[in-house]
């Protein structure tokens, strides 16, 4: 990977402009090249397919797809869990773990929650989720938390949510949706395959989706209607998901405020349930 990024800064001076930029681009972003198509990456740079294709056949690849197989190759290996784990445990410093800890998640959460694109996708998510017959919430892996924490939530507040599970009949699950859905997708790097291809499916079956990711780069964001952006700079080998679910909060919040009288009848409805089944604890006096 070394020898080739330093082919594309030895012969980048020398590009036409357009290839220039795509040179630039590479060297900044390498890392996330496994995740997109040609198109992907054309649009995002603001050239044309061609442009990318000629810039390949410059460092002597015969196609996109033989260019692209060299990243692959690198997220493979130099990407792995542990590798990662290696590089950022290694900026930590001589200060408190927690007070290191504190600062990287306060500004995880800060930015999540101010970033536009998630203030201005806010409130027609919102219409989204209101419109919906039934939402269905995708996560896989570690995403599979967040899943679960906004099923539980919307559920309770009276909305009919159907969570994903990752087995035999995840397929007949995805065959289920139906255009008056919602289908929301929590996919975050290293992005499992199952989870962008789940979204593929489901968007081209014209069904509204949402994308809760970590880039403007993921492969799940240009597949649905509307994106929210979170951040989750981590120094562990785990991503840092406050930011997540500080904005999912902030969500849960705004659906009861929305709809104050069906959560509070869904409320009651469940406190009633949990009282039959006995399922807490009875502290004596």
């Amino acid at each position: 990977m070394n020898d080739l990024l330093r082919q594309i800064q030895k012969v980048s001076k020398t590009l036409p402009h357009a290839q220039r930029l795509v040179s630039e681009y590479v060297l900044i972003n390498y890392s996330e090249i496994p995740f997109l198509t040609i198109t992907n990456m054309a649009q995002e740079i603001g050239v044309s397919d061609t442009t990318i294709i000629k810039f390949c056949s410059i460092l002597g690849y015969d196609s996109f797809s033989g260019f692209k197989k060299k990243f692959v190759q690198h997220v493979k290996t130099e990407l792995a869990i542990y590798n990662n784990f290696e590089s950022r445990i290694g900026n930590m410093n001589d200060k408190d773990t927690l007070d290191q800890i504190l600062e990287n998640d306060n500004l995880n959460i800060k930015t999540t929650l101010t970033r536009l694109i998630n203030k201005q996708n806010l409130e027609p998510f919102l219409d989204m989720l209101d419109s919906a017959s039934n939402i269905y919430i995708c996560g896989m892996r570690s995403s599979s938390i967040l899943m679960d924490f906004l099923t539980q939530s919307l559920r309770v507040q009276g909305y009919s949510v159907i969570p994903f599970i990752s087995n035999g009949h995840f397929i007949d699950q995805l065959c289920q949706a139906k255009p008056t859905d919602l289908f929301i997708s929590f996919a975050f790097s290293r992005y499992t395959a199952k989870s962008v291809k789940a979204l593929e499916f489901i968007s081209k079956k014209k069904i509204p989706c949402v994308a809760f990711t970590d880039s403007t780069l993921s492969p799940t964001y240009g597949l649905a209607d509307l994106s929210f952006i979170c951040e989750t700079q981590s120094f562990s080998y785990q991503a840092s998901y406050v930011g997540v679910l500080s904005l999912l909060n902030a969500i849960i919040t705004k659906t009861s405020l929305r709809n104050k009288n069906k959560a509070s009848q869904s409320l009651k409805e469940l406190e009633d349930a949990l009282e039959h089944f006995d399922m807490f604890t009875q502290h004596n006096e």
